[in-house]
């Protein structure tokens, strides 16, 4: 509806302009309102899903009031015939041209799959390593919606997925659980292949999470630890890599909702990553890395570069946005000076900090360049964000110790109030200006 009423608005300044006939224009809208009618009923989907939720619970509690009660071939022959049922309904709703009751059938067969698993398994006491049970739900999930092109049933695998590598962080003491990222790739590909957009953000909030197990797990919630810092190190890098590799999706037919959703989360995380080592504490106290953390900052930072010459090589026929050449200068100085924190002394930590600082706030002006550029109001949000929360954390950690307490709280509030004005000032004019690239302007 809002796409509609966005044309509604727009189309009489494009048939005055003459870049759209009065004919066009209503084709146009009348092409519109039909795809309102014929096209995907969310209200529909909504109850279509909550309906599948809703059996899916009732065949939970119905097995646990009747479990003593029922002998096993009954047992299995029910917890079969309900699952295979679920997926010749799902066909024939699909033939019936009936896709929401068909993506409901699937959604149900991938929890009566998990309960099934549990279910058995307690029918014959297999006793084994339980998250396994959640790998090959997850896994059963994935394949559902890649063979059968449900996202619903994508979107419940890669939860399931999560939900797997969280029991496997925090239930058996492992250090990290690497296969989670086995298992995100596979999953990942089939998404990005069908331009879903929402199992693309499960799948993304699943690698932040992953990140966050994975830094507790190797710095015992200490920040100050060694591994810490340099985890953090190749996590921006890591990031940075996904956030180009949303840059050269960009370009792919089709493709810019993913890329957009794909740089909102990448963006998120380096800027993080990058924003921690700003602060000297965290660099005073680490140690000289060891030879393992050089090879995986080294690979990292490989992967970086050959992400950024793809990239650079890509548009090298076009005219190339200023901008983009200030990235690459700005890329050599943060890749410089991560390979200087692996090396240098722990006395030169408020250094560091300083370089680390003004790499922090050169980047985040680039981003807004690059978000204006791209008509990514999201970044361009972003960016503010992080430049408020910044001066925040230098207001208070630099001049805590340097003001009277009273003049310190006055000055925060000012800063507060005037920062905040400009910043909300900034933020409009330029996500304006995105609106007016957006209706054809300059």
């Amino acid at each position: 509806m809002s796409f509609k009423k966005q044309l509604e608005q727009r189309l009489p300044h494009w048939v005055e302009q003459g870049w759209v006939s009065a004919d066009s224009a209503t084709r146009i809208l009348q092409d519109t309102a039909a795809g309102e009618r014929h096209g995907p009923r969310y209200v529909a989907l909504a109850f279509s899903l909550l309906g599948v939720i809703l059996i899916g619970s009732g065949v939970i509690t119905f097995f646990a009031a009747n479990w003593a009660a029922m002998p096993k071939l009954l047992k299995l022959g029910v917890l079969f015939s309900a699952l295979w049922g679920s997926y010749v309904l799902a066909g024939v709703f699909e033939r019936r041209q009936l896709p929401l009751l068909a993506t409901a059938m699937l959604l149900l067969g991938v929890i009566l799959f998990g309960s099934n698993i549990m279910l058995i398994a307690q029918i014959y006491h297999i006793s084994a390593h339980y998250p396994d049970g959640v790998l090959v739900w997850a896994l059963g999930g994935v394949l559902t919606g890649w063979l059968l092109r449900s996202q619903p049933a994508m979107v419940a695998g890669l939860g399931l997925g999560v939900l797997w590598t969280g029991l496997e962080s925090h239930g058996f003491g492992r250090e990290v659980h690497w296969p989670f990222l086995l298992f995100l790739a596979v999953s990942v590909w089939p998404v990005v292949q069908l331009r879903w957009r929402i199992a693309l953000h499960m799948a993304l909030a699943g690698l932040l999470l992953w990140s966050g197990f994975a830094f507790v797990a190797m710095s015992g919630w200490d920040y100050r630890d060694s591994a810490a810092i340099y985890l953090v190190q190749v996590y921006f890098l890591a990031y940075l890599a996904l956030f180009l590799a949303g840059m050269l999706l960009q370009g792919r037919h089709g493709a810019q909702a993913l890329a957009h959703t794909l740089q909102r989360y990448a963006a998120f995380a380096a800027l993080g990553s990058l924003y921690l080592l700003t602060f000297p504490d965290l660099l005073r106290h680490a140690r000289h890395a060891h030879l393992a953390w050089w090879l995986v900052t080294l690979a990292a930072l490989l992967l970086v570069v050959a992400l950024a010459a793809w990239h650079y090589r890509r548009t090298a026929g076009v005219m190339r946005p200023p901008f983009l050449n200030w990235g690459l200068g700005l890329l050599a100085a943060a890749l410089l000076l991560l390979l200087v924190n692996l090396a240098a002394e722990r006395h030169l930590a408020a250094l560091l900090a300083l370089l680390f600082n003004l790499l922090y706030f050169a980047g985040l002006l680039w981003l807004l360049r690059a978000a204006v550029h791209l008509e990514h109001r999201a970044l361009v949000n972003m960016a503010f964000f992080f430049f408020a929360i910044t001066l925040l954390a230098r207001y208070f950690d630099t001049f805590w110790s340097l003001m009277d307490r009273s003049l310190f709280f006055m000055g925060g509030g000012l800063l507060l109030l005037g920062g905040g004005y400009w910043l909300e000032r900034q933020r409009r004019r330029l996500t304006q200006q995105i609106a007016g690239q957006r209706e054809g302007g300059a």
